[in-house]
């Protein structure tokens, strides 16, 4: 398998509560059980023992945002001086003009910095509450001067299905590189009041509806690819940011079995070639776990 990247949540802290988010859902739940992680730099540097020369280092989170890690500028600077590419998803609220200079300072033209922005400045907070506009209109502002690749992150909702064009008139205004209209599949009794017309759901959205009817999907995982190994705010792998979900998470070996995957006790080519995770890829077309079937269909 060519490994072409990792995924990596840097910490689990976020100021936002997007009705949709993981984050949300937990603390809503179980409020007395949630703690705040932040990835430990060093031993997610030691575990992947791999040359990163050139291999995409996605930051996003499943529960925070990544600029939000009390040393993401650092974390950013070890990656970038074993070569690799980073890109970087974020609302981007309440950072300063300079940990936006100092974070410019870090990046390349490989790298990538994309803001999700699901609407206008005057309707976003729908969704993304508590975000702040100002805040993100001088992070966007500072990547562009500073000569950052820049996307604008737009999913459609019911609110704000009327206000696309806008957004991109106001995208290319701010000198952003691109505009991304980013259809989400995965609606559930915290968001259904937020979709929108069939024609902007995600491609996906079907093939989960006939899961939840109890046919089996058919899967295309992005990890059998080698694309989307996934390292937690706590510092655990996981084949995907799917997998790590608490939604799946505790169905899985990866959850029941944590301190196997736990990134203080190997390294990833250690890991990769024990039994179980080794098992896991050789199974996962024939017998694709239900966290695979729901989260990776084949598209029709």
């Amino acid at each position: 398998m060519i490994i072409t990247g990792f995924h990596i949540e840097p910490t689990n802290i976020c100021t936002l509560k997007c009705p949709g988010c993981a984050r949300t859902q937990f603390i809503d739940k179980w409020p007395s059980r949630w703690k705040n992680y932040n990835l430990d730099i060093n031993k997610v540097m030691n575990f992947l023992d791999i040359d990163l020369t050139d291999k995409h280092i996605n930051f996003c989170g499943n529960y925070g945002d990544p600029i939000y890690h009390p040393d993401f500028v650092e974390m950013v600077q070890a990656f970038k001086k074993r070569n690799a590419r980073v890109s970087i998803t974020t609302n981007g609220s309440y950072r300063s003009v300079n940990w936006w200079n100092d974070l410019c300072s870090q990046l390349d033209d490989r790298d990538q910095i994309q803001f999700s922005i699901d609407g206008t400045p005057e309707n976003f907070t729908q969704y993304r509450i508590n975000a702040n506009w100002s805040s993100i209109e001088t992070g966007i502002k500072t990547c562009v001067a500073n000569g950052i690749t820049t996307e604008w992150k737009y999913i459609p909702f019911s609110y704000n299905t009327n206000t696309i064009i806008q957004a991109q008139e106001l995208s290319k205004n701010l000198g952003m590189s691109n505009f991304l209209i980013s259809a989400s599949d995965r609606f559930d009794q915290y968001t259904e009041h937020l979709i929108p017309v069939d024609n902007l759901l995600g491609k996906r959205f079907d093939n989960q509806q006939e899961f939840k009817k109890g046919l089996k999907q058919q899967v295309e995982p992005e990890c059998y690819q080698g694309k989307s190994y996934f390292i937690t705010a706590t510092g655990h792998f996981a084949p995907c940011c799917y997998v790590a979900d608490h939604r799946f998470y505790y169905k899985t070996d990866f959850g029941k079995n944590s301190k196997l995957y736990d990134i203080s006790n190997s390294t990833f080519s250690q890991l990769t070639n024990q039994p179980t995770v080794v098992n896991f890829y050789q199974t996962i077309l024939k017998d694709p776990a239900t966290v695979c079937q729901f989260n990776c269909p084949k598209t029709k």
